[in-house]
């Protein structure tokens, strides 16, 4: 799925055209919203993450937590300089999504628990 190309606005839930589709550009995999929900309850390693988030792949892992890094959602932080390793926590705008990723858990433990 494309959220590339702007597609028509929720009128009755956007302010602006493009804000549900721009939350679906971040939140709209398998991976992504699983990840930030384990981000929640504080600072990870990859390690971490990836013994969390069963039957991920490094690689996707790693994908994931760059594109959240470069939209300023995660942040970085190294913990040991050689070998180099890292911790991942939450931004203010990651910490922002908290209340979204609330909402899913109890729509899917209402619908689909």
């Amino acid at each position: 799925m494309s959220f590339d190309t702007l597609k028509p606005p929720c009128d009755t839930l956007e302010t602006r055209p493009g804000c549900i589709q721009a939350a679906l550009g971040i939140l709209g995999d398998k991976w992504t919203p699983l990840l930030l929900g384990q981000l929640v309850s504080g600072q990870k390693t990859f390690g971490e993450l990836e013994s969390m988030l069963t039957g991920i792949s490094p690689r996707t892992l790693s994908a994931r937590l760059n594109m959240l890094e470069s939209e300023s959602i995660i942040r970085k932080n190294k913990y040991n300089a050689h070998p180099p390793r890292f911790k991942y926590d939450l931004t203010e705008k990651g910490k922002g999504l908290q209340d979204v990723l609330i909402q899913m858990a109890e729509w899917g433990e209402k619908y689909h628990g």
